[in-house]
């Protein structure tokens, strides 16, 4: 049977989500499968459920979900997995009998969010016309009608944190810009970085195919997408 965007979305958007937490872990120097774990995330182990993780640390299940964007169900954590235990802010959270949160945390949606302190100045990362805006959950970002075998370029400095393919996202490549702000350039036929190297505003990271193709860009604050457009200059 043939699946649809719709049906293809959900598990995209989480298959991105791990690995974008992941990817920041790594480059935080804690990595998903050793090393220091940071204050306020618990790593899971072999035999932990949400369920048993929530109970070790006083914390709800619906707690632990709203506070781990890339966890939309109790049964989706995997070994070695960082999970934030402690809400975002270090604000005081408790649990009511019912297994209600209580939070002095307003709850962000895994679509959108408040954009960090810092703000950041981006480029195009190509030429071409937006075919589909930013307009979460469905879209957590823009698509970019890009020539064929057009390039694609990294919209600020930073550094490349990811380069390889992840399902529904084809080849992707994340450009960490600061402890803040990141960006995401999926659908690639070919990167032109390597993991972990330096990158330039305006260095081509990507190429598209042969033919007519459409780049998927993200923006993200905090691990959290924001709309690209916000950043982005007007063109003309």
């Amino acid at each position: 049977m043939t699946q649809t965007r719709h049906d293809i979305e959900p598990g995209r958007r989480r298959a991105l989500g791990l690995l974008l937490a992941a990817a920041a872990a790594v480059a935080a120097g804690c990595g998903t499968t050793g090393g220091p774990v940071p204050d306020g995330y618990y790593r899971v182990e072999r035999g932990d459920t949400l369920y048993s993780i929530a109970r070790k640390h006083r914390r709800s299940v619906r707690e632990l979900t709203r506070w781990n964007s890339d966890i939309t169900s109790p049964g989706q954590i995997e070994v070695g997995q960082l999970v934030r235990v402690r809400p975002p802010g270090g604000s005081a959270a408790a649990s009511t009998g019912t297994g209600q949160a209580v939070t002095d945390t307003p709850r962000v949606d895994s679509g959108s969010s408040r954009p960090p302190a810092t703000g950041i100045r981006l480029q195009w990362p190509a030429d071409g016309r937006v075919t589909g805006g930013y307009a979460p959950p469905a879209s957590k970002g823009l698509r970019i009608a890009v020539p064929a075998n057009g390039t694609v370029r990294a919209a600020a400095a930073g550094r490349a944190i990811h380069v390889g393919n992840l399902r529904g996202y084809g080849m992707l490549v994340i450009v960490k810009h600061n402890d803040d702000w990141l960006t995401v350039y999926g659908n690639l036929d070919q990167p032109l970085v390597t993991e972990g190297a330096s990158v330039a505003a305006g260095q081509e990271v990507g190429r598209m195919g042969a033919s007519a193709s459409e780049l998927h860009f993200e923006v993200r604050g905090n691990g959290k997408p924001v709309d690209p457009m916000a950043y982005l200059p007007s063109r003309g």
